[in-house]
């Protein structure tokens, strides 16, 4: 096991610094949090990390070490990748124990939430001796006790093991002054359940556990797989246990069942004797694997993420406002970005079409989803010269397609594909071309992304599912009912769609205008296709400078519904963010005097430091904020909150409207600074609760603006990178 690393500079521990790689390739982003610091306690409790494993297994905690979600677990392991996941390893409990006999001294490493009488109870008190938390490719926690005559260093260490269902937790503990006789006792605690659920040991009791070389297996009936642990360095002691009345604080904020049980097999035990340090590596996987070299598995994800970076900044504009400053930046984006990219396996699907590529669209909880793919993959893939997956990921939605729609979803328990979505098909478009344009790649484009791309225009002029059509009389997209949410604005519960937006929404057809000039210009050489898709542009963008343009308010109408006596249109005018696409997509309908004025009204009423706000705040409705149970929260989701994803598209439109020039690239590059600050720990901001080295999928719509919903989402990430990189 390698040496851990030393402390870091003040610089870095403001997460202004990064630990450079030993090939100076790439400038792997570090954050550090000192317990020194003024505030720090809070802040570790209120500051989340993530680890991916490039399956769409993860770990997810707090820097403070209590789990605050049930989510939290050192192994999220996906048993049908990137989908069916489950909670593998939870936690482990830590304790050093000084001495022996009757001079044995316990001292614990590990703080808890417990359910109590009177709200949560932290315990047992090891958060008292954490001295320091540091993420980069793994995550580390330093604790130092002095106590019981003693001076001992005890450095724990998460790695979770590239393209494998496999986490380690590596341990070192240097003894200084007054060594003893030390032993650090390792229990691990198990849910093995479905990741989105809770257990409780009065009907989980179930726990099977069999000795295996250097440790245990531990199953349970209800669960598809087994967990071996393993250890090198320790012993392993059977002696299994139940904890109880765990308590997830986020999960209480949501509104949802907030208390767990879990059960531990036994205790690893790492002895030092002596002033030498000792190690250990406790291993839990899904499959009966002997220890993994992990420092492989960092290696070439470190790898893997220089030639991404170096990808990303090899056609920079030399214009490119902050230069080689915003290196640092765009390498902590690029990281961040890799999170999101999984290998996507079909069961029973050739070896050839069995290992696919895909985007998982948030942590903790979300899946593959085909719009959040699309609009994804461009920053994530493309703008980071990850083709080939870019091309995978294209080919995996493409086959999966019904009746002209890609699928919106793979269902996170089965993978099976669901289809309630319009705008996704036409996102999957404007993706195929990006990919086109920037790869080349004749055989993929001609051999399935072509054909699919003129599907899904044939099944959209002629009519699909969910009343998805075009209208023959204007040629702009309509679909859906009052009792559907088929675009990105989608939240429904409890059979109310508090968003259904069903008609001819604003940015469908600003999308279907863009998608039919990029492939008129991506099928140039066959002159009727590309006739005919011209053609039919043409006869879009003047319905939609036609219809959508609200005079009065200087800017779009944000959906066309059905007038109630079945004949003729009312326009909507709420003043949403979706009129935002009509400016920012690669070509748009509007004069230049109407992209103006979209973006003056965005600008004003909408535009946040942290994200566009989804409705104006004068507007009947308008939430201001993200917050209670699960149905406030969606009645709020696309009713004021802030979004990050759609500052990169109002950037953009900055940039194009402005022609590209210094003064539009300065303007972009303000727009996106301060959630870039935010994901790198620079903010100025009072302790918030935010994932570090990620972009969270919401904000609030006012001050003090929270971050919330999934603490990492996909299309924040690349749109701000995909962005950042054309400033």
């Amino acid at each position: 096991m390698p040496a851990m690393p030393s402390k870091p500079s003040a610089a870095s521990e403001r997460g202004k610094a990064v630990a450079k790689d030993p090939s100076g390739a790439f400038a792997v982003p570090r954050f550090c949090l000192e317990m020194s610091e003024p505030g720090a306690r809070e802040r570790l409790m209120s500051t989340e990390w993530l680890l991916t494993n490039g399956l769409g297994g993860f770990a997810m905690g707090t820097a403070a070490g209590v789990m605050a979600r049930r989510y939290h677990a050192l192994l999220n392991a996906a048993t049908m990748p990137p989908v069916g996941r489950v909670s593998a390893l939870q936690a482990t409990v830590d304790t050093l124990v000084i001495g022996s006999g009757s001079d044995e001294r316990r001292v614990d490493l590990s703080t808890f939430a417990f359910a109590g009488g009177n709200g949560a109870v932290l315990h047992p008190d090891g958060l008292s001796r954490l001295v320091r938390f540091e993420k980069d490719l793994t995550c580390r926690w330093t604790f130092r006790v002095r106590e019981h005559g003693v001076d001992v260093e005890v450095v724990r260490e998460l790695v979770l093991i590239d393209q494998l269902n496999a986490a380690q937790v590596r341990y070192r503990v240097v003894p200084a002054a007054g060594a003893t006789s030390i032993r650090l006792e390792i229990r691990p605690l198990l849910a093995l359940r479905d990741m989105h659920g809770i257990i409780r040991q009065s009907w989980a009791d179930a726990f099977s556990v069999s000795d295996v070389p250097s440790g245990v297996c531990v199953r349970h009936p209800q669960s598809p797989v087994g967990v071996h642990l393993i250890a090198t360095g320790a012993e392993v002691r059977r002696d299994a246990q139940w904890w109880h009345q765990f308590h997830y604080a986020i999960d209480a904020e949501r509104g949802q069942e907030c208390v767990e049980d879990l059960f531990s097999p036994g205790v690893f035990t790492l002895k030092v004797s002596g002033t030498e340090p000792g190690v250990c590596v406790v291993q839990a996987a899904i499959e009966p694997i002997a220890i993994v070299d992990a420092e492989v598995s960092i290696r070439r994800k470190r790898e893997r993420l220089a030639m991404a970076c170096a990808s990303a900044v090899k056609g920079r504009s030399p214009e490119a406002v902050g230069g080689a400053g915003d290196l640092p930046t765009i390498a902590a984006l690029v990281a961040a970005a890799d999170d999101f990219v999984v290998k996507k396996t079909t069961p029973g699907e050739s070896t050839a079409d069995a290992e696919q590529t895909s985007i998982i669209a948030g942590y903790p909880w979300f899946a593959d989803w085909g719009r959040d793919t699309s609009i994804s993959l461009p920053g994530l893939l493309i703008a980071t010269g990850r083709l080939d997956e870019a091309s995978r990921t294209l080919t995996a939605f493409a086959s999966c397609r019904r009746n002209g729609i890609v699928p919106n979803v793979f269902n996170d328990q089965t993978g099976r594909p669901e289809f309630n979505t319009v705008d996704a098909s036409l996102w999957f478009i404007l993706g195929c071309c990006a990919y086109f344009k920037a790869s080349g790649d004749r055989a993929s484009w001609d051999g399935k992304l072509l054909p699919a791309c003129l599907d899904i225009v044939g099944c959209y002029r002629k009519g699909t599912d969910f009343n998805i059509a075009m209208d023959p009389q204007d040629k702009l997209i309509t679909a859906g009912t009052n009792a559907t949410q088929l675009t990105w604005m989608d939240a429904k519960r409890d059979g109310v769609a508090f968003t259904p937006r069903h008609g001819k929404p604003v940015e469908v057809n600003a999308l279907w205008f863009a998608a039919l000039r990029e492939l008129a210009i991506s099928t140039r050489g066959d002159g009727a296709v590309t006739a005919n898709l011209s053609d039919l542009a043409e006869a879009v963008g003047k319905s939609f400078r036609a219809k959508f343009w609200n005079a009065e308010a200087g800017c779009l109408f944000d959906v066309l519904t059905p007038n109630g006596d079945g004949a003729g249109w009312k326009a909507i005018a709420d003043i949403r963010p979706n009129q935002v696409f009509a400016v920012s997509v690669p070509h748009s309908a509007l004069s230049i005097e109407q992209q103006r004025s979209v973006l003056s009204v965005v600008r004003e009423k909408l535009l946040t430091p942290f994200g566009v706000r989804t409705l104006a705040p004068a507007s009947p409705g308008y939430q201001p904020r993200y917050e209670g149970d699960m149905w406030s929260r969606d009645r709020a989701y696309h009713n004021g909150t802030a979004w990050p994803w759609l500052l990169g598209a109002y950037a953009e439109g900055v940039l194009r409207v402005g022609g590209f020039s210094a003064a539009a690239r300065r303007e972009a590059h303000g727009v996106l600074e301060p959630i870039v600050r935010e994901m790198l720990g620079q903010s100025t901001r009072t302790a918030h609760r935010g994932c570090i080295g990620q972009i969270a999928e919401v904000y609030d719509a006012e001050p003090p603006q929270r971050p919330q919903g999934c603490t990492a989402q996909a299309w924040s990430v690349a749109e701000v990178l995909r962005v950042m990189l054309m400033v």
